[in-house]
């Protein structure tokens, strides 16, 4: 995901970046914008180029380490999964990386409903989604 960050929300010097990214690459933008690697926030967020993270994190001061293992975590989730990020930390009204990082490991303790047309499909989703795992004959009971 493409972000532009800076150093402070005083600083004109700003970066656009896409994360995640290797480590040894993202201490190059830290020394280049004058970051600390530190385990306080040392970055500011001035924008990103998807609009329903952008109202997450926009404005804020975040620890770049931490953005890029979140950034990491995204990789690994799927569409569906993404939809029901967004949804919970806007319901939930997040407001710090670490909840972020932790929602994106107890997604599966949420359920996100967004189409009605067909309701045996929402059941099993649901079922799915409580279960976890189940056989394709209770499934289709």
């Amino acid at each position: 995901m493409n972000i532009t960050i800076k150093k402070s929300r005083d600083t004109d010097k700003r970066k656009t970046i896409w994360l995640p990214m290797e480590e040894d690459k993202l201490e190059e933008v830290c020394n280049e914008l004058g970051v600390k690697m530190a385990t306080e926030p040392n970055c500011y967020i001035e924008s990103s180029i998807d609009k329903r993270f952008s109202n997450m994190l926009t404005d804020k001061n975040v620890n770049i380490d931490e953005l890029n293992y979140l950034m990491k975590r995204f990789d690994g989730l799927s569409p569906r999964e993404i939809e029901k990020f967004y949804a919970v930390s806007f319901a939930e009204e997040t407001k710090t990386m670490e909840d972020l990082i932790n929602l994106s490991f107890n997604l599966h303790c949420y359920s996100l409903i967004n189409n009605f047309s067909d309701f045996n499909k929402l059941g099993k989703d649901l079922y799915l989604t409580e279960k976890m795992a189940v056989a394709t004959r209770e499934l289709d009971d």
